[in-house]
């Protein structure tokens, strides 16, 4: 006769982990190849992406490598927190999710603030809001 085979709890969260890890990594470079989509438009209808940082006396330029990098880096930041509160209750889960669209909608001021002109403030706010709005479709997903 053949062995039952059990599921046990350390088994779900094993392959819950994996999921999430999946998922999350497909939505990163899905909020990276947007935020990529609208920096080349914006480059080919010559808008400048020049920001003035607090404090800065000259203007940067935004580029490419650095709206790829940002993307990730701060995707992978939000995502990491969300695992870590959902392993704690489904209430942290929630909060930290609610926590991350209050960021990216805070957050998107920013560029509107330090842009040198309008399409280039309307853009780079665009990309907060994508990347957010990318983090809270996975991560809501993620607690199902």
């Amino acid at each position: 006769m053949g062995t039952a085979s059990t599921i046990t709890s350390t088994d779900r969260s094993t392959t819950r982990s994996r999921s999430l890890r999946r998922e999350a990594a497909i939505a990163a470079l899905a909020a990276t190849a947007a935020n990529v989509a609208v920096w080349t438009a914006g480059r080919a209808a010559d808008v400048s992406f020049l920001v003035t940082p607090l404090g800065a006396k000259a203007p940067t330029q935004v580029g490419i490598v650095l709206v790829v990098l940002t993307t990730l880096i701060m995707f992978a930041v939000g995502m990491g927190l969300f695992a870590l509160a959902a392993r704690r209750s489904d209430r942290w889960a929630r909060a930290l999710l609610a926590a991350g669209v209050l960021v990216a909608v805070v957050s998107a001021s920013g560029p509107l603030s330090t842009a040198e002109d309008t399409s280039t403030g309307v853009l780079l706010a665009a990309m907060h809001l994508l990347t957010g709005a990318t983090f809270a479709v996975t991560a809501s997903r993620a607690r199902r």
